[in-house]
Order: C-alpha cells, then sequence, then structure tokens
C-alpha cells in the first residue's frame, strides 16, 4: 500500500482523475441536498420554464445554470440526480458479476475435472453472444427498471471474472501455503475463501474498475434506446435519448451537457483502472 500511494502520488493525471471522480459521487449521493431543485417533484416543475437556455445565454435565468428541457426541469438538477442512478447500476451490476464470476472461477480452478468443464463451456458459450446483445434482447421480455438492469448486466459480465479468477486459482492451487492448509485439515472451503480468494484479487480489482465505467456506458446506452430505467427516474442516457433530435434545431444544452458528464464520469474510471493495471501487474515494473 505504502509503494501504491507512492506511485499515486507521482502520478498527476491520476490525482486529477481521482478528484473529479471523488466530486462526481459526493455531488451524486448528496444530489437531493446540491441540486437547485428536485426535477422530478411536480411542484417544483412548470411548463413556462420549457426549453430555457444556459443562463448565459439570452433568454436564459440564473436558476437554470444549463438551462432547462422540454418539461422545464433543470438540466443541472437532472444531471445531479441522472448520475446517481448510472453509479448505482455500475457500482451494483459490477458487484453482482464479479460475485458470481469469482465464485465461479473459483471453484472451477480448484476442483478441475467435469466442475471445470461445465463451468468454462458455459462461459464460452456466454463469449458466443455480445453483451450488448444479451442485455438488449433480455430487457425487451423484462421490461425496464433499475434492479432488472442492475441483474440482466451483473449476470452478462461474469465470465470475464470467471476466466481470470480460474487462471489465478490454477496458478497458486499447488502452492506450498496451499498444501500446508490442506495437511493440516483445512477445508477446501476455507481454503478457497482465506488462501485462494486474497491472492487473486489484485487483477480481479483492475478489471473491476474498468468494467464500472464499461457498465455505466452499457447503462447510458439502454435507456438512450428506450430499455433501460424508467422514464420517471433521471438518467443521464435518457436525457441524452430526449435531447438529440433537438440537437439541431439550436436546443445544443440538452445533449451537450450529460453527455460531457458521462463522458468525465467514465474517463475519469478508465484512467484510474489503467494506472491500477500498470501499478499492480509485476510483469510491468
Amino acid at each position: 500500500m505504502r509503494e501504491l500511494f507512492y506511485d499515486f502520488k507521482k502520478d498527476k493525471l491520476v490525482i486529477m482523475a481521482s478528484i473529479i471522480l471523488m466530486f462526481i459521487i459526493f455531488v451524486s449521493v448528496f444530489a437531493s441536498l446540491i441540486a437547485p431543485h428536485n426535477p422530478y417533484d411536480l411542484t417544483s416543475v412548470s411548463l413556462m420554464d420549457s426549453m430555457r437556455p444556459p443562463a448565459w445565454m439570452e433568454g436564459g435565468v440564473s436558476k437554470f445554470i444549463f438551462g432547462s428541457d422540454l418539461q422545464g426541469r433543470g438540466i443541472l438538477s437532472t444531471i445531479l440526480y441522472g448520475s446517481r442512478i448510472s453509479l448505482l447500476v455500475g457500482l451494483a451490476a459490477v458487484a453482482l458479476g464479479g460475485t458470481v464470476g469469482i465464485t465461479l472461477g473459483m471453484i472451477a480452478g480448484y476442483f478441475g475435472g467435469k466442475i471445470d468443464s461445465l463451468i468454462m463451456r458455459l462461459a464460452d458459450i456466454q463469449l458466443a453472444f455480445p453483451t450488448m446483445m444479451i442485455a438488449i434482447t433480455v430487457m425487451a421480455f423484462l421490461g425496464r427498471g433499475i434492479f432488472k438492469m442492475i441483474m440482466v448486466i451483473g449476470l452478462a459480465t461474469w465470465v470475464t471474472y470467471a476466466r481470470t479468477a480460474r487462471g489465478s486459482t490454477l496458478a497458486i492451487k499447488n502452492s506450498e501455503f496451499i498444501e500446508a492448509a490442506r495437511l493440516i485439515g483445512v477445508s477446501k472451503t476455507k481454503i478457497i475463501i482465506r488462501h485462494v480468494l486474497p491472492n487473486i484479487l489484485t487483477p480481479i480489482i483492475v478489471i473491476a474498475t474498468v468494467q464500472i465505467a464499461q457498465v455505466i456506458m452499457l447503462e447510458a446506452t439502454l435507456s438512450f434506446l428506450g430499455m433501460g430505467v424508467p422514464l420517471t427516474e433521471p438518467s443521464l442516457g435518457l436525457m441524452i435519448s430526449n435531447g438529440y433530435k433537438r440537437l439541431f434545431s439550436g436546443n445544443w444544452w440538452l445533449v451537450v451537457f450529460p453527455g460531457g458528464f458521462l463522458i468525465l464520469i467514465v474517463l475519469s474510471i478508465n484512467i484510474i483502472g489503467d494506472w491500477l493495471r500498470d501499478t499492480l501487474n509485476p510483469k510491468l515494473n
């Protein structure tokens, strides 16, 4: 950890990305306290404020810094609420997919044999279908919903974790400390949890960090296509979907601000993920 922190202090780009990401997480979590108004509270929304330009443009008002949308909701407030949904889906889906994948990967790598073959064949079958296609197909049958989307994306992304966990488990399962645990009678379950899991987490952490950004983009894409979060919930992808038709009619703020915020989130996470990959990979040090 000391070496990791030392490398972190030397990389100004990663420091900047971390500050931006922490700021985004903070304003998203406390959106109800920070946002100028609740964009989904009907008592605070008026159609008279529809399509207001940003405050610094002619016709803009100070309470809508980034302008307003067709329903009269402030773009800034909607972005803050929408980013909370995007981060929730990203973190929860990665946690679900990681838990399933790591568990199956360790079981396949440690026990081998028919169990290994069965799990890896299931992984090969799923790899034959793009994650986007799986998500679109399942969401088309299940309908919109935040938790439905978390389940679908999480269960569609377990393969990467499973293959990584399996490979790392195969590399250490015959190590001396594993053999010592077997000789003193430690159960297989405890060996997997106490000895195997802590020693395979490094590549898993790197994959999870990068995949959070991928899941956020996938959620935005599904919402853009009308298969993500419900219309009653804020979402960056849904904001972009509602605004892109008016992009060339002069209402550019409907797309530029939520799209820029989405890019900022994904770029910050990817920079941190690339740094973790380079720092934690002993072959690159």
